[in-house]
């Protein structure tokens, strides 16, 4: 004799079993148009919007801002202080990472009720960048746009050169920490730092490797020519007066001078189709005389 209520019971389970196996075999070979995204990487969600397959993404995590119509998407948090229920709750079908999320236990929870998360290599260099791009063209069936915007990206690259002048000024990148309210500076070795090579400066950092906590005596000590802040940071003094407040700041022949300029974070975090702008952005601060 059958066990009707034992079948009832772990008829849904099966169900779920079945679908969230499907679920990871759809990912795999890309979305349908139906599917729900949750990416969590500013880099991605950029790279996203600029394939044109913005309409499968559900929810977003708190850095990711760019383009600006992005901001009307849900966040998911921090991406380093992840909610599993939060995520949960936008039902998606697949939660798209650059591997810098956190906690670990959060994405196990995610993993445990059948949603994959799928870690893509972030793009570190200017080819990686490329590469992901392409990479992002294939999962979403966009591989003609993905080719044409890496075709411009490197044309537009080409164009801007890299300077090959003397006298290049001492820059000190300052970037505001959301989490930890504090105040940080842009080390060699990163994005930031290679954009600003290119652009005609040399980074006030001797550090290598991510960022450097600041104090009033390290942004002293560095002594930059000029000071290049992220939209946080800057727009909590809201000029460049105001900004030389920040304690060290004054000292600094960029302080003295007042040659303190506001840019945009996801600017020069990472590589992407906007570096060749930032380029010519930042050269223009460094080298206003040509």
């Amino acid at each position: 004799m059958k066990n009707t209520a034992l079948t009832d019971t772990l008829r849904p389970a099966l169900l779920g079993l079945l679908l969230a196996l499907g679920v990871v075999a759809a990912t795999r070979a890309g979305p349908a148009p139906t599917d729900r995204v949750v990416c969590v990487s500013k880099q991605i969600n950029e790279f996203i919007y600029e394939l044109g397959a913005e309409s499968h993404l559900v929810a977003r995590d708190l850095t990711s801002i760019y383009p600006s119509q992005i901001q009307n998407l849900p966040s998911v948090g921090y991406h380093r202080a992840l909610s599993a229920e939060g995520i949960i709750s936008m039902r998606p079908t697949v939660v798209l990472t650059d591997g810098n999320v956190g906690p670990d236990p959060v994405l196990a929870q995610i993993r445990s009720v059948g949603i994959p998360v799928e870690t893509l290599e972030p793009g570190a260099t200017p080819e990686a960048a490329e590469q992901l791009m392409l990479q992002l063209g294939s999962y979403f069936h966009r591989e003609q746009a993905a080719e044409a915007i890496v075709a411009r990206w490197k044309s537009q690259l080409a164009q801007v050169g890299h300077y090959d002048g003397a006298g290049r000024p001492r820059v000190l990148f300052v970037h505001f920490g959301q989490i930890g309210n504090s105040y940080l500076g842009l080390t060699r070795g990163g994005p930031a730092d290679r954009i600003l090579e290119w652009a005609g400066g040399v980074n006030a950092l001797d550090e290598v490797g991510g960022m450097a906590h600041l104090t009033p005596e390290i942004i002293a000590r560095a002594a930059p020519d000029i000071i290049i802040a992220t939209d946080a940071g800057f727009d909590r003094y809201g000029s460049a007066e105001k900004f030389r407040e920040l304690p060290g700041v004054a000292l600094t022949p960029a302080g003295k001078s007042l040659r303190i300029h506001r840019i945009f974070e996801t600017e020069i975090m990472y590589f992407g189709p906007r570096t060749p702008a930032s380029i010519e952005k930042i050269a223009a601060w460094l080298h206003p005389h040509g």
